[in-house]
Order: structure tokens, then sequence, then C-alpha cells
């Protein structure tokens, strides 16, 4: 994929060159050489800009995507970890079954805890 890429660069600079550097009848025949590479040579430069730019912000959205993509797979073994913990309260809430002075105890002990700090509220 890159190979194609790259060839179609190298045509393009081709094309162009060759396309901003056809002979002009009614230019004098000392001025003709001249007058195309400073034209290629411009033109040259700001196709590099535009390719290499684009090229740079599509880098970049890759690399993010990537990143959260990892941050996502983290993620998810957090909550898992967050969904286990709150189940084995639940439970144990439910076993000792001693009524408002339990839950109060539990929501307590959460309070403590960072990690379910954001499931009380």
């Amino acid at each position: 994929m890159l190979s194609k890429k790259l060839f179609v660069i190298f045509l393009t600079f081709c094309l162009i060159g060759y396309a901003l550097c056809e002979e002009d009848k009614n230019a004098p025949k000392d001025m003709k050489g001249e007058e195309c590479e400073k034209t290629a040579g411009t033109a040259t430069s700001w196709l590099v800009v535009l390719m290499v730019i684009p090229s740079l912000l599509n880098v970049a959205s890759v690399i993010l995507l990537i990143f959260s993509m990892v941050l996502i797979r983290r993620l998810k073994s957090v909550v898992e970890a967050i969904a286990s913990s709150t189940h084995w309260l639940t439970r144990t809430a439910i076993r000792v079954g001693l009524g408002p002075t339990a839950k109060k105890a539990l929501i307590e002990y959460a309070k403590g805890k960072p990690e379910f700090k954001r499931l009380l509220g």
C-alpha cells in the first residue's frame, strides 16, 4: 500500500514538472530554462506542503485512536472490578440482614474506598 502511494507521488511530481516546464513558444530562448526551474521549484514546495501536512494529521489521528482503544480496554477491567465488588457488598448486606444499621455500615465502608465513592455519589 505504501509503495502504491509512493508511486503515485512520484508520478504526480513528474506530471507537474512536465506540465510546468513545457516550453512557451513566445518566451525568449535564454529565459525558458530559468522560468521553468523557478515555476517547478515553487510548485514542488507547495506540493510537498499540501501532501505532508494532511499525512501528519492522519498519523496523529491514528495514534489518538490507538491510545483511546488502549484506555477503553483498561477501563473495561476497572468497571468489571467495581461491578464485582459492588456485587459482593450487596451479597454481604443481604446475608447480614440487620437492616438499616448494616446498610449504613456498608455505605460508610464504601465511602472510605476511592473506587466506591463514585458509585455513592
